[in-house]
């Protein structure tokens, strides 16, 4: 009786504490940042979550695009916000780690130390090739004499690194270009792929990852076309895991446990319920949930798996290395 008791004991606070934090965000205005553009995946994955948010939280959100800096505006907006629990953000996990990891002008934060409430999707990372492109295969590519023309926004944008770690690990010849508009390749998730790789008669030659993806199930993983020394393989699987961060959400450090639970809990219920997946599904995007431990794990991993001289070599390799 006496355990019982105080086991009854300990659950009131924690109840009190959860009544608190759904009796705060009643009719309170949210404001929900991501580093997307108006119309892109990322702007559409927030406004697909943002109904189910206040209904279950009893809230408005007011949706704010902060696409800028690669989404470094977005997350300081979020980090540097009134630690109350009405600024969330949703932003992509690997932007978070590598603009932190290279040092990257903008960066105001630790990214060990933010407030982690969920992922909401993640993908492979998929090498694309253009119509005109000479090469076939990932085979073709590593043999070439000629260096492989490879495109991307910027070197920190979640793909151009990894572009360039891809060809460290294969020997390949390369060239970056930012900006470029022609028939070379470039790494994208594999959501993009989809979306705009076939219109543009872009073709996949492979998965960044160690396994094959459902969009495109014909594509090899990269352990699948070619042999890859174990170093380099080290350095795929230490960037896909990266890229499995995938959309995350945060909310501002310093903000009452009580409310980050809250949110957590939402968030959960809202990612793995089939209606929402299904739905989705239909706007050409992908839910499935982890919850903050594991987001905080791979964080970890990702920021600490690299002593300082394999960091100071992997940003010369995904910095420097492959442009003219």
């Amino acid at each position: 009786m006496a355990a019982l008791g105080a086991s009854l004991l300990a659950a009131a606070p924690a109840c009190a504490a959860a009544e608190s934090a759904a009796a705060f965000f009643q009719g309170k205005q949210v404001r929900f940042y991501t580093m997307g553009s108006p119309g892109g995946g990322y702007d559409t994955y927030m406004r697909a979550l943002i109904p189910h948010l206040e209904k279950k939280l009893g809230t408005r959100m007011l949706p704010t695009n902060e696409p800028g800096a690669g989404g470094l505006i977005a997350v300081n907006r979020t980090v540097n916000a009134p630690p109350d629990g009405l600024t969330i953000l949703l932003v992509g996990g690997e932007t978070l780690v590598t603009a932190q990891l290279y040092d990257a002008p903008g960066v105001n934060y630790d990214v060990r130390k933010l407030a982690w409430l969920a992922r909401v999707s993640s993908e492979a990372k998929v090498a694309l090739l253009g119509p005109k492109s000479p090469y076939n295969s990932v085979a073709d590519m590593a043999r070439s004499a000629t260096p492989v023309t490879w495109a991307g926004s910027s070197k920190i944008d979640g793909n151009t690194d990894f572009t360039a770690i891809m060809a460290h690990a294969l020997g390949m010849k390369s060239k970056m270009i930012i900006g470029y508009k022609g028939t070379g390749g470039r790494v994208v998730s594999e959501e993009s792929a989809a979306l705009y790789g076939a219109s543009n008669g872009m073709r996949v030659v492979t998965v960044l990852a160690r396994t094959r993806v459902e969009q495109f199930p014909e594509a090899p993983t990269l352990f699948e076309a070619a042999k890859l020394a174990p170093a380099q393989a080290r350095l795929i699987d230490w960037r896909a895991s990266i890229a499995g961060l995938g959309r995350l959400m945060v909310v501002t450090p310093g903000t009452p446990p009580e409310r980050i639970d809250l949110l957590q809990k939402t968030l959960a219920e809202i990612i793995r319920d089939p209606a929402f997946v299904a739905e989705a599904k239909k706007l050409s995007l992908s839910a499935n949930h982890a919850g903050a431990d594991e987001v905080r794990a791979t964080v970890e991993q990702a920021m600490t798996m690299l002593d300082k001289a394999g960091l100071a070599e992997i940003r010369q390799i995904a910095l420097d290395r492959y442009y003219q």
